[in-house]
């Protein structure tokens, strides 16, 4: 099979489906170093394109040990950016006619860069230089030695026998069993191999029998390229073209595979077409054994203030549904100058299914709704303005159409806020209309405006804060009226609020540089009743009671309802911070709204609310003995004396590798699980990962998997077992991901590592 592949980092790979990963380009391996090195030293190239990317020294240790170094003398300090060639060397015989003999070690230093060699001949005549002995060659990136090696300065070509190198960067070893470069930049190496394991381990191999490179095209071309594992060949191709520099090109990019229960064996092979500097596309068939051949296409453009990405999907006749199935997506976003912006973010599917058939995963088929959205703004240091075009593609079919969210067409908002102005007050207004459509329903149009004033006052800590608002609502054109809707409603309202707080501190009893704070904060909040129920219900809902709610004016959550209330929000927050780093290692919270009068505003068939208080709210976070973590919620019902939310999880982390979590989640009547997770070194090469997440309220496994890792300093290999819900239905599904990792070069098999760093809070694969 021939591919053309690209050089790894010039452009990402498509996003895959659930247990399909893309391998790494294996443009990675060889190019760009050692080809630079040998420019850079011979042909004038500059070395900061040699010397590849900045990484710190340390970076060595997370690879496999590197020894076997090329020594180079010590030589007089040089300047890194000097692209002079200085030669040093013991004893020199010069014949103006015939040439040089050096004797004894000889040095050519370029900025950063020495070769060496045991001595030398240059003969003048026909412009060749023999280095003796070979060859040794350093940069900060690159180290390189040969065994024997010519330069023939006249036709411009070098030649290095029996040749080893390293890419420090990476890192990495081969070898090469000859490299000729020629004065037009070609490049080329015969019988190379490329690790990233330590030297005498040879677990895996990528072999090639010769590799051409040219400069001028920017293109390496490798013929009969095998990739060879614990000796046995598992990848093989009679030839394969890639990029040496950043610059794409077009051409095939590496397989994917991988396997599911609902779609089984999957194959997918993308096609990159470079069209452009500023645009380019991915064709991608994708092979699935149970539903039929996919066709997949991305293409992205880029010019100056636009940028974007149009996706289609196309399976023709699936082979278990007969329907044929699609997905199109545009993402685009344009700058337009003077605080204009425009964004457009639109998918949309064949049918209600699409996710649950093609990707399968419980993050995928838990949408219900695909968003249709247009906006264009507005932002300077006065003013904002949103013009927005919205609608929504149902994919829950249990939803009927009174459920299904309303159409904008359009909405226009406004807003202004303008601090320390006339009179030293903060003036805001904020101003909204929208045009809501929908199938079903009540439909019409809604304005709201509401001015509102401040005076924040603040001194040492200290913060006191009036503010009025008031709140105007009109609607127009209401088509379809549910029984006691207006035909034109209107509302309003005004908003008084008196906003207090203060941050106090001291240092810790123990002392050691530890900080406490009390931050108390207290909010009145007054809201004249009106009666709302002749109002329409476009898009507002009372949100779920927590700490964010616990400080806003308004109870409801849109602008079809202004809560009565006679209220005081009261909140409590304690740190105990490290004066010297800033680091917070506990932080205490609790709070409570008081209600004066009683609460007559409600939505449609919500009942008023007569009570003197909310629940209570109580968070604590704490960080302890370096590694541990804990986090608690609760909320607690005073009047009928039971707990409304739980939830605690504590964590240990040493590092990526060395994980554990146990988490509790508890909403009354409606959710009580058991999460547990970690990853956990066996040994210095063996770890083991799982996930237990489960249904206390349901009796129900919602998703569980267990695995077990390998890791060297040069390969890894993954293995998990995964049962989980895949549908909004409860329909469970299991796979198992092999990750076989090829450290430095690719990944094959199943995306393991993107399960377990979802899974496990904390995990981080290598």
């Amino acid at each position: 099979m021939a591919a053309f592949c690209q050089s790894a980092g010039t452009r990402p790979t498509r996003a895959a489906p659930p247990h399909i990963i893309p391998l790494r380009p294996a443009s990675s391996w060889l190019g760009p170093s050692l080809y630079r090195l040998l420019l850079g030293f011979l042909c004038g190239v500059p070395l900061a394109a040699a010397a590849g990317p900045d990484r710190p020294a340390d970076r060595l240790l997370l690879g496999c040990p590197i020894d076997a170094l090329p020594e180079v003398p010590q030589l007089p300090p040089g300047n890194p950016l000097d692209e002079r060639i200085e030669l040093f060397t013991d004893r020199a015989e010069l014949d103006i006619d015939t040439g040089a003999l050096f004797e004894g070690e000889i040095a050519l230093r370029r900025g950063d860069a020495v070769l060496t060699a045991p001595g030398g001949r240059y003969d003048k005549a026909s412009g060749r230089f023999d280095l003796d002995g070979g060859l040794k060659y350093r940069d900060p990136a690159t180290a390189i030695s040969g065994r024997e090696a010519w330069f023939d300065a006249l036709a411009g070509e070098l030649r290095i026998q029996g040749a080893e190198f390293h890419v420090l960067t990476v890192p990495a070893r081969g070898s090469a069993g000859s490299i000729e470069v020629e004065r037009d930049r070609r490049l080329q190496l015969k019988d190379v191999t490329y690790t990233t394991c330590a030297t005498g381990d040879e677990d895996w191999l990528l072999r090639a029998g010769k590799i051409d490179i040219n400069r001028d095209t920017g293109i390496a071309t490798a013929r009969n390229a095998r990739l060879v594992f614990k000796g046995v060949p598992i990848l093989y191709t009679p030839w394969i073209a890639y990029p040496v520099t950043n610059e794409r090109t077009t051409g095939f990019l590496l397989p994917a595979i991988g396997r599911s229960e609902g779609r089984g064996v999957e194959f997918q092979i993308p096609y990159y077409f470079n069209l452009a500097p500023n645009y380019d596309a991915t064709l991608t068939p994708r092979y699935m054994s149970r539903r039929g051949l996919e066709m997949l296409g991305e293409f992205r453009y880029l010019w100056p203030g636009h940028d974007g990405e149009l996706n289609a999907e196309y399976l023709p006749n699936d082979d278990i549904t007969g329907e044929n199935r699609y997905l199109f997506g545009w993402d685009h976003q344009s700058q337009l100058g003077r605080g204009w912006r425009a964004t457009l973010d639109a998918t949309t599917v064949s049918d209600t299914g699409y996710f649950e058939d093609m990707y399968g995963s419980l993050a995928a088929t838990s949408q219900t709704h695909l968003e249709h959205v247009l906006d264009v703004e507005y932002y300077d240091d006065l003013w904002s303005v949103l013009m927005r075009l919205q609608s929504f593609e149902t994919l829950d079919e249990s939803l009927v159409g009174s459920d299904k969210p309303y159409q904008r067409a359009p909405q226009l908002a406004v807003g202004m806020f303008l601090p320390d102005g006339l009179l030293g007050l903060d003036w805001r207004l904020d101003g909204d209309f929208t045009a809501f459509e929908r199938n079903t329903g009540t439909t019409g149009s809604r304005l709201y405006l509401a001015p509102a004033i401040a005076l924040p006052l603040d001194y040492r800590g200290l913060h006191f804060e009036p503010a009025v608002a008031v709140t105007h609502t009109a609607y127009y054109d209401i088509q379809n009226p549910d029984p006691g809707i207006a035909e034109e409603p209107g509302r309003s309202v005004a908003i008084w609020s008196i906003d207090a707080g203060a941050v106090f501190e001291r240092g810790a009893r123990g002392g050691g540089g530890w900080l406490q704070t009390l931050e108390p904060r207290v909010q009145f909040v007054h809201i004249p009743f009106s009666a709302q129920d002749d109002l329409p219900v476009f898009d507002t809902i009372e949100p779920d009671f927590n700490m964010v709610q616990l400080f806003r004016k308004n109870r409801f959550q849109g602008l079809d309802r202004i809560g009565d209330t006679d209220q005081l929000n009261i909140g409590f927050t304690s740190r105990v911070i490290d004066a010297d780093d800033g680091n917070q290692y506990l932080t205490a919270t609790f709070g409570q709204t008081r209600f004066f009068t009683s609460q007559d505003v409600t939505l449609p068939g919500g009942t008023p609310i007569d009570s003197n208080s909310s629940d209570w709210l109580a968070e604590l976070g704490v960080n302890f003995r370096r590694h541990w973590k804990l986090d608690l919620g609760y909320q607690w019902n005073n009047e009928q004396s039971n707990t409304q939310r739980a939830q605690g999880r504590l964590q240990y982390r040493r590092d990526g590798r060395h994980v554990a979590n146990l988490a509790y989640r508890y909403r009354r009547d409606q959710v009580e699980e058991l999460d547990v997770s970690a990853a956990w070194p066996l040994s210095t090469h063996w770890s083991a990962v799982g996930r237990y997440d489960y249904s206390l309220l349901d009796d129900e496994l919602l998703e569980g998997f267990v695995g077990i890792e390998y890791q060297n300093c040069c390969w890894g290999l993954r293995l998990v077992y995964r049962n989980y819900v895949a549908s909004r239905d409860g329909e469970k599904d299991s796979a198992i991901a092999v990750q076989l990792v090829l450290k430095g070069l690719t990944n094959v098999g199943d995306s393991a590592d993107r399960l377990l760093e979802r899974g496990i809070l904390g995990y981080e694969a290598d």
